[in-house]
């Protein structure tokens, strides 16, 4: 019935191909994911190789503009956790629509990693929550996809749960262990850092209150306010002598709430715990972030005897509100790298 079923919608509605300039003509297959002005669908070339096919419908010139700006950044961007642009094509039917071809991560994203492990239960015999070792191993890999940006001159401005995914091909079947859905052990896989369109030039000179204003609307139209930097909010900064300029750091406080939200289900900022030990979801505000209060576990959660110490040192160093005392990628990396090399000779080994 259900090849019947095939058959029939293949027939009446046949599968649209695409030739892109100098690539491969691709076949157009289901849609799996759609975003505010596009869609994602699966794709197969004459080979059989599978697709990610990003369809975005461009009303206007600012949102072709918009993606031919990701478009760029995609294009000067190299590193192994940044997700690959193949090609991209214009097509006017007739308004103009952009479709991008990325590489198929069937491994879905570190949002659906902890949603899958349920962190955010009640039931606290239900939450099987990563082992720090892994925390640490997929967190190293979303600050190298985010300093592969960096590198290239811009920042990402939305780095969260949703915008990265995970690759588990790229470990190898070899590495699972147990259960495929939820034994702890399972290795979750490569991260991968995705969705440029809310990236920008790296350096912001705040040249007068205009910019501040530009920027910090800007903000809030492209970025998740519970991952989002004090300095991006109204009253988060001002130009003058001492704030001169807005840098990669927005992105290592996103990072920082990323880290969190691997740990416990949600961003600092949209989380609190109850006595019992499980967690309530919250209104995030501006006056949140601002304060920058990073909760903890209590004593009775036996997730927070699964962390060490130092890494919740690491979130709250790394969520500094002063953006002057707060560190770049390049540090946040070297300390998680030295973290994980201490894990690795023995002193705690949380694996």
């Amino acid at each position: 019935m259900r090849r019947l079923c095939n058959f029939l919608r293949q027939f009446f509605h046949p599968a649209q191909t695409l030739h892109f300039d100098n690539g491969p003509i691709i076949t157009v297959n289901q849609k799996f994911a759609e975003g505010g002005f596009s869609y994602i669908y699966s794709a197969t070339d004459s080979i059989q190789r599978k697709y990610a096919l990003k369809r975005i419908m461009c009303n206007d010139e600012e949102m072709i503009d918009a993606c031919r700006r990701e478009v760029d950044v995609h294009r000067q961007v190299r590193g192994d956790n940044v997700l690959h642009l193949f090609n991209v094509k214009y097509v006017s039917s007739p308004k103009i629509m952009c479709y991008m071809l990325f590489p198929l991560i069937t491994g879905g994203s570190l949002r659906d990693e902890v949603n899958q492990r349920l962190l955010l239960s009640d039931d606290l015999n239900q939450v099987r929550a990563l082992r720090e070792r892994q925390v640490l191993t997929i967190f190293k890999g979303v600050l190298k996809g985010v300093k592969s940006l960096h590198d290239a001159g811009y920042a990402h401005y939305d780095v969260k749960l949703e915008n990265v995914l995970l690759d588990r091909q790229a470990v190898g079947a070899g590495m699972n262990i147990g259960d495929e859905e939820m034994n702890p052990l399972r290795d979750p896989g490569v991260p991968i850092l995705m969705d440029f369109g809310s990236a920008r030039k790296l350096v912001v000179k705040l040249v007068d209150r205009r910019t501040v204003l530009n920027l910090t609307e800007l903000a809030s139209q492209n970025s998740t306010i519970s991952y989002r930097a004090p300095e991006l909010f109204d009253g988060g900064c001002r130009h003058g002598p001492l704030e001169t300029e807005i840098d990669g750091k927005v992105d290592v406080w996103s990072c920082g709430c990323l880290l969190f939200g691997i740990m416990y289900g949600a961003s600092p900022f949209e989380i609190e715990f109850r006595q019992s030990g499980s967690v309530r979801i919250v209104d995030c505000t501006h006056l949140r972030v601002l304060g920058g209060k990073v909760p903890h576990a209590p004593a009775s959660r036996e997730v927070a005897h699964k962390y060490s110490h130092m890494i919740h040192e690491l979130v709250d160093w790394i969520l500094t509100v002063d953006r002057r005392e707060r560190p770049t990628i390049e540090d946040v990396l070297k300390r998680v790298e030295g973290m994980l090399t201490r894990q690795s000779c023995g002193v705690r080994d949380m694996v």
